[in-house]
């Protein structure tokens, strides 16, 4: 399924429908009516993209610090200086 704001050219109504695919809205996007004027006269509007949200990066594997000068006392690699 895929979703598409929808502009009437001819009354200026903006609103949205889904459709199961880009090619059944190519099919019927000239008879598709204008559910408030029912002018056939509906376009695609601008839409802006739908993005996932950001995903947090993997732990890193290992340890970066060098243990003879780790500042922090929960550091697993420093717990034997």
């Amino acid at each position: 399924m895929i979703h598409y704001n929808l502009h009437c050219t001819a009354c200026g109504h903006d609103f949205d429908d889904w459709f199961d695919n880009m090619a059944d809205w190519d099919a019927k996007k000239s008879t598709f009516a204008c559910p408030s004027c029912g002018q056939p006269a509906v376009e695609k509007a601008l839409m802006a993209p739908s993005l996932g949200a950001a995903k947090l990066a993997a732990p890193a594997v290992g340890h970066a610090c060098d243990p003879m000068s780790c500042g922090n006392p929960t550091c697993p690699m420093a717990a034997g200086f």
